[in-house]
């Protein structure tokens, strides 16, 4: 499976989901590939979207648009 977001890439690593593949497509963005079925990826992106690292995503970014 496929993610272009790193602070879900991120997670997954943290879980131990093993990265088979990247691809960089523009400076400082990048796609990345996991070693991981459907359904646990479906179950780690709800979990993703419940934790801590998530609402820390969000607030990030909402402090980045006071930049811009």
């Amino acid at each position: 499976m496929k993610t272009t977001d790193l602070w879900f890439a991120s997670f997954l690593k943290l879980k131990g989901i093993k990265l088979i593949d990247f691809e960089i497509l523009s400076r400082g963005k990048g796609k990345f590939c996991f070693e991981i079925s459907d359904e646990q990826w479906k179950l780690l992106r709800l979990e993703f979207m419940n934790s801590e690292i998530s609402k820390t995503k969000q607030i990030m970014s909402e402090l980045k648009d006071l930049l811009y």
